[in-house]
């Protein structure tokens, strides 16, 4: 069974600084219509560290949308036609003021394939120097380094919850060292 809806019209509902939504009606592969709302969105990139000591540099940082202050692995959006890879270099040291010689791709997930077309790039992080941060004048994030173990208990406990950490994280312990 061909399970792929098929276009038949489409408006963009708004367009923002990060974000377009738009709302297309399509055709069903049992050819009903049907409406389908989408966010578009250029993509992000985010990268793992992991130390010698084996601690995972996460950042705090307060987030909007949900109205809590969250662990994450340092990530960001991707600018229009940005190679994921420098966007991963370019944000690591941002926000964490790091730099990687070499970045090892861990995949791609889909965090909201419900409803966004956005592609997060993992990335493992290699060959790390002291850099500086630079964050924007709305950006406040503490990093910090927390032991591998207590991450894991972490993400157990609820207290990470923020997808691409929690898929990265695992990527690492699934490859083959």
């Amino acid at each position: 069974m061909d399970m792929k809806e098929k276009k038949i019209s489409g408006e963009i509902l708004y367009k923002g600084k990060i974000l377009t939504l738009e709302r297309d009606k399509v055709l069903c592969p049992n050819n009903d219509e049907a409406y389908r709302e989408i966010v578009r969105h250029n993509g992000g990139a985010a990268v793992l560290v992991v130390n010698d000591k084996n601690e995972i540099l996460l950042i705090k940082q307060y987030r909007y949308a949900y109205d809590e202050v969250i662990y994450e692995i340092p990530a960001g959006k991707l600018e229009l036609n940005e190679d994921p890879y420098y966007a991963a270099k370019r944000e690591l040291e941002e926000e964490t003021g790091y730099k990687a010689n070499e970045l090892i791709s861990l995949g791609i997930i889909y965090p909201t394939c419900g409803y966004s077309s956005e592609k997060i790039h993992l990335y493992l992080a290699k060959g790390l120097s002291k850099g500086k941060m630079h964050l924007d004048d709305d950006e406040f994030i503490e990093p910090l380094f927390i032991d591998l173990n207590t991450v894991k208990k972490m993400i157990l406990n609820n207290e990470i919850k923020d997808a691409k950490t929690i898929c990265a994280i695992s990527n690492y312990l699934l490859m083959e060292k």
